[in-house]
């Protein structure tokens, strides 16, 4: 016995996805009129539809193609998808009905659609519907459409099938960050941007959204032409970005919740195609390593980047109390390589409250070019017996030489003074 055939149903189901054309070029075959083929390359590529008149062997176009498939879909993107029933029978169709889904990874979303009501339709009607999905997953993806209908017949049997479109989701930027706390508290972020699409992106906002206990600075420039900032990424092509998170003092209650909070915020791209087809993609929420505990927090305030050797300069710290005790506090300035000390060692710099601090100054003197690592800094702690190292603490300056200095002959007179097992003595002499 042969098996019972599928009976062919009365409605069709078409399925589009709608999205931007493309732009058709016509394909450059040139030769030599001397060649064998003589003009015939050359004659063809002239009557080419797709060939602009006059430049016909540059490659350019003024036709649009519109989508043959499904094509690339990328993260971010939102997804829009044209869907039409349509009765291609001879009878009346009655109670269609249309539901749409979506299988992504983890779960199933279903689209509202206006179809799931009853509809009657004629010979020759149809029902249509436009479903847009913002892609928030890489991977594979199953669009699921589920059509239901009675005949016209008295029997009216209810009759429905199933369609499957599947697609794949491809990441459209890879990104990676970098994370940098130094010793000011401001933490800076770089993000080194990729495009893996295979067109060209227009990156039309990168930004850093930070948490309430950061305000943000962003070190970045584009490209201008006229009026326009433009910010174009070919195929496979890298662009970092810059930005520099200083803590909101209004918002950060003491430095110790500063050192407990790791969360700083999250980066927001927003692209368009080379047709200007949108796209938005946010990374997951960024942390920063947590700062190790300490009762007593050095800070810099204030402290040039780039200085003259032999010349001196002044650095402005913050000692921060973040113990729940009176500390009465003694700096004390150990010799280091590089640089020599202006002042007096063994100053006492007074009683921090608890969660309190204080600032001071401390002058210095460059003694070889280059980059110098200001080390030798010590806390005394006399009631408790401690003393505070700050040498892990990378405190950098560039040394220079000053060319005015120099072709004067100036020579500068320093003596650096620092505590020794004898008391109080003069340390060198520039």
């Amino acid at each position: 016995m042969d098996p019972p055939t599928k009976p062919d149903h009365l409605v069709s189901l078409k399925v589009m996805r709608l999205t931007r054309p493309s732009l058709v070029s016509p394909v450059v075959v040139t030769n030599d009129a001397k060649d064998l083929a003589g003009n015939l390359f050359n004659t063809a590529l002239k009557r080419d539809v797709a060939a602009v008149p006059g430049t016909e062997t540059i490659n350019a176009s003024c036709f649009l193609l519109l989508p043959q498939c499904f094509g690339s879909i990328y993260l971010g993107e939102t997804f829009s998808c044209y869907i039409c029933v349509n009765n291609t029978s001879d009878q009346l169709v009655k109670d269609v009905t249309f539901r749409a889904s979506l299988q992504v990874p983890n779960k199933t979303i279903h689209f509202p659609t206006e179809t799931q009501n009853s509809a009657d339709l004629p010979p020759g009607g149809s029902v249509d519907e436009v479903i847009h999905h913002e892609v928030k997953e890489i991977g594979h993806h199953i669009l699921v459409c589920e059509v239901g209908y009675c005949s016209g017949a008295l029997t009216g049997e209810r009759l429905g099938f199933r369609k499957y479109f599947q697609f794949e989701v491809h990441q459209p930027l890879d990104v990676k960050t970098k994370l940098y706390t130094v010793e000011s508290n401001d933490v800076f972020f770089e993000a080194k941007v990729q495009n893996t699409t295979s067109g060209n992106l227009i990156l039309e906002r990168v930004s850093l959204e930070s948490s309430p206990y950061f305000s943000v600075e962003k070190y970045n420039t584009l490209q201008k032409v006229g009026d326009l900032q433009l910010n174009v990424m070919a195929p496979g092509e890298k662009k970092q970005f810059l930005y520099c998170l200083r803590p909101d003092w209004k918002q950060v209650p003491n430095l110790k919740s500063l050192f407990d909070t790791t969360y700083i915020g999250k980066l927001d791209i927003v692209w368009r195609s080379s047709l200007g087809e949108r796209g938005r993609l946010q990374t997951s929420q960024l942390h920063k390593k947590p700062q190790e505990p300490c009762d007593l927090h050095l800070s810099v305030v204030q402290m040039p980047g780039v200085v003259f050797v032999r010349q001196m300069f002044t650095a402005t710290f913050k000692l921060s109390n973040l113990t729940d005790r009176m500390m009465d506090i003694r700096l004390h300035l150990a010799q280091a390589k590089g640089f020599a000390w202006i002042g007096p060692s063994g100053v006492f710099l007074g009683q921090v409250a608890p969660s309190g601090s204080t600032t001071f100054n401390l002058n210095m003197v460059p003694l070889a070019t280059g980059l110098l690592n200001i080390q030798g800094i010590r806390v005394e702690d006399p009631l408790q017996s401690k003393v505070y190292d700050y040498d892990d603490i990378i405190l950098q300056v560039f040394a220079v030489e000053n060319d005015q200095v120099k072709k004067e002959g100036r020579c500068l007179a320093v003596d650096t003074i620092v505590e020794g097992k004898d008391g109080v003595r003069p340390a060198q002499t520039v």
